[in-house]
């Protein structure tokens, strides 16, 4: 008995670093859209708009409803509807499992 809880010691002190935790993607749209709201004064309707998206579609986004949005879909919101620069709109889709934007750098 003993010799195992020696084993469990070492396995848990020989664990590599856990990268941090990356913020679930509600949180995110959640964050931006407050900003966006905040800073340029747009309604949740208005950012559905802007971004050619149907407002039902972006109220369940924002409010975790739909939790499995298009890679389309997250680049239409971030670049057109919430006004995002081009690495937050990476960090968008990075939370939602999704390559980031491939751009020249001196585009970025």
């Amino acid at each position: 008995m003993l010799n195992l809880r020696v084993e469990e010691d070492v396995r848990t002190k020989t664990r590599p670093p856990q990268p941090p935790e990356r913020l679930p993607l509600t949180i995110l749209l959640g964050k931006y859209t407050e900003r966006t709201r905040r800073r340029k004064g747009k309604t949740q309707a208005k950012i559905a708009r802007d971004a050619w998206l149907a407002d039902s579609y972006v109220s369940r986004l924002l409010s975790g409803e739909r939790l499995n949005p298009s890679r389309d879909a997250l680049v239409l919101l971030g670049c057109w509807g919430l006004e995002l620069s081009v690495d937050e709109v990476d960090e968008l889709l990075i939370a939602a499992d999704y390559k980031p934007l491939v751009l020249p750098a001196s585009i970025r």
